[in-house]
């Protein structure tokens, strides 16, 4: 029997495994201070994604009134490419929406072919562009802005 991978909100000793991905996964990456600021910020909420304990991605998102913006999200390299960020965010989406977020936010680097797919997929769409927002090697790299709004929970 194959293990479901688990989604649930992210905690201080998930600090090293979040860290070690968001490292791998990021030219920039957060520091472990910003890691953890995110855990005490009461507006944001950090959710792994954990494969037999382990923790395979996470997703990171601030909230205000019943809108969330996506600030990062990640899948540990050796477990990309099976539908786990589909998984991450999707579950992540349905546990916002029954804190009543109904309108979800986010930009993505406009080279970043896959994620904006990803996004397509989920019902995401395209807002607009911020031009020059990214660094990049050769200069400036535009963010393309999308979001999704999703039915109200009327239960």
């Amino acid at each position: 029997m194959l293990d479901t991978p688990l989604l649930r909100p992210l905690e201080a000793e998930d600090l090293p495994a979040w860290l070690a991905i968001e490292h791998a996964c990021f030219p920039d990456p957060w520091s472990e201070q910003q890691l953890s600021a995110q855990l005490k910020q009461t507006r944001n909420r950090c959710f792994g994604l954990f494969e037999l304990n382990q923790l395979v991605g996470f997703a990171v998102f601030s909230t205000v009134l019943d809108e969330a913006e996506l600030l990062q999200i990640a899948i540990a390299p050796g477990q990309q490419g099976k539908g786990l960020a589909a998984m991450l965010l999707s579950q992540s989406i349905d546990t916002l929406q029954q804190a009543e977020i109904i309108r979800f936010m986010l930009e993505v680097r406009a080279s970043n072919d896959v994620a904006i797919r990803l996004y397509k997929k989920l019902g995401f769409n395209e807002d607009g562009r911020r031009k020059g927002y990214y660094p990049a090697l050769d200069g400036r790299e535009d963010a393309v802005l999308m979001s999704l709004t999703a039915e109200p929970n009327l239960t």
